[in-house]
Order: structure tokens, then sequence, then C-alpha cells
């Protein structure tokens, strides 16, 4: 009897372990199918890492990527401006900086690529000051800016002037590239640092090449992070989610001449003759440092349509 009772027991104890194990199994089965499932999920939900093209053209000029040298010096702008907090806004920016720049640069016959130069120097911003005292969109000294026709007084500072300071930047790089360095990249670290210290620098190592020679970490970087805005600025739809329409338009505007025959006339008053504000005149016209003109004749942009269509 007592045998009968340990066989019974023992099968019993045998049938709650095989249902058990039967669940324990089909437990972990859908617990791995779901984590599986999420994993999947989780995946199409996070996009693939950008990564650099083989080869960058800028201004003409073929840069190899192949050169694992060269191209990690130009990832590492790559990323620093793919994963910047206002890179979408530079982005919208470039909308409304680039249009005109791109007009003076065809009709000057210079690369389109140079438009770059201004998402390095200053984001396109065109008040922008830098801690050297470098100011406007592409970040002139005083000196600099004088020597190519700009006018810097107390009242106005045309560096701050997106088309009178890239008429100027214009005339800077010409000289640059077909006077003294018969390279782009050559040219742009010239304007970074001074021609003569990049002629000095091609003198004692005695190279040619830009993506050869030694130079300040601020120039080292400045050529590879002018290819890398090129390639992030030029396709924001790629990289920032950005279509043509997200990008700011520039602001229609006339050019009218104004005589000041009174020691000075206030811009507020000139705005309200034109049927716009103060905000206005002044968002068109960045190189006034004051709001008012002095006695004289002075040519001025005003919005061509009503202030709140901006």
């Amino acid at each position: 009897m007592e045998t009968s009772m340990r066989r019974a027991s023992i099968a019993l104890v045998a049938l709650f372990l095989a249902v058990g194990s039967f669940f324990l199994v089909d437990s972990f089965t859908l617990s791995q199918s779901t984590h599986n499932t999420d994993n999947e999920e989780d995946y199409e939900l996070y996009p693939s890492v950008h990564r650099l093209p083989e080869s960058i053209l800028f201004a003409g000029e073929q840069v190899d990527l192949s050169d694992s040298f060269i191209r990690e010096r130009i990832e590492r702008e790559f990323y620093a401006i793919l994963e910047a907090s206002d890179s979408i806004i530079v982005a919208k920016r470039t909308g409304r900086c680039f249009p005109p720049v791109e007009k003076m640069l065809a009709e000057a016959r210079m690369p389109d690529d140079l438009k770059y130069i201004l998402v390095v120097e200053s984001k396109c911003i065109e008040n922008a000051v830098s801690s050297a005292n470098a100011v406007g969109p592409w970040q002139f000294i005083r000196s600099t800016g004088r020597n190519y026709s700009l006018t810097i007084n107390r009242w106005k500072d045309e560096r701050r002037d997106l088309h009178l300071a890239t008429q100027a930047a214009i005339k800077f790089l010409r000289t640059l590239r077909e006077q003294r360095f018969d390279s782009w990249p050559l040219a742009l670290a010239a304007y970074n640092t001074g021609g003569t210290r990049v002629r000095n620098a091609m003198k004692a190592q005695k190279s040619q090449n830009y993506w050869s020679l030694y130079l300040s970490n601020e120039t080292m970087r400045y050529v590879p992070r002018i290819l890398a805005a090129k390639e992030l600025f030029s396709k924001p739809e790629k990289y920032f989610g950005l279509d043509t329409n997200d990008l700011w338009k520039p602001i229609p505007f006339e050019q009218i001449t104004v005589q000041v025959t009174a020691k000075r006339r206030s811009l507020s008053s000139i705005a309200k003759d034109h049927g716009t504000h103060l905000l206005y005149v002044k968002k068109l016209n960045p190189g006034l440092r004051k709001a008012y003109l002095p006695q004289g004749t002075h040519k001025i942009r005003i919005p061509s349509y009503q202030h709140d269509q901006i």
C-alpha cells in the first residue's frame, strides 16, 4: 500500500514538473519573441549613423577622403557641426543668407562653394563679433575691412552689411587665390590666419600642400570645418530633415535715397514715411549703428511690402 502511494506521489510530482517546464519554456519563448520585436522597432526608430562620402569637391578641387588622416580631420568637424544644438537654426538661416551671396559670387565668376565660409565664420549672423573683434558675416577685422573699401565709423560699420561685406570678401579671396596661393585650401587658410603666416609655414616646412602643413590648431581645423559645412548645409533634407520650404526666406526690399538736411534724422521718422517701423529698417540695414542718419545723402533699404508680412 505504501509502495503504491509512493509511486503515485512520484508520478504526480513528475506531472507537475513537466507542466511547469512547459509553461516556463513557453514564457521564455514569448519573452524572447517580444524582446526581439522591440529591438526591431527600436532599430527602425533610430536612423543609421551619417557618414562622409568618399570624396568632396570644393571650388572645383577634389579632396580625397580615402586618406585617413585627411578624413579624420574633416570627420571631427562634420560630427561637431551635426551634433551642435543650433545647427538646424543655422541651416534655416542659410535660406536667407545664401541667395544674395550666390548671386554676387556668380557675377564675379567666383566659386559658389565660398559661401560656406559664412557658416564657419559667423553662422550667417550679420552682427557677429569675435573675441578678436572681427565683425560681420565675413568676420573682417577693422584694417582689412578698410583695405577693401568698407566704411567703419561711429555711426556706420559696413562689415555688418552682408551685401557690402560680400563684395569686399570676393575681392580679398580673389587676391589670395590668384596672386598669392595656387590652391583654395591654402587661400582659405590665409583668409583665416593671414598670408604671411601661411607662406612662412610653407617655406619652413617645404610644402605647398595645405593638408601636410603644421599650422595653428584653429587654422588646421578651419578648412576641414568649411568642407564639413558644405557637405551638411548643401543637403539640409538629408542631415536635418528640412526641405526648401523650411528655410527662412530673404526679405524683399527696395533701396531708397534719403537726403538729411538737418544735423540728423531719426530712422523711426524715415520708416514711418515709408509705411514701416524702425525694427525692420534696422534689420535690413545692420551696418547702421545708430537709430539716426547724420546730415548728408544716404542709401538705405526698406521692406518692399508691409511690415506685418515679415
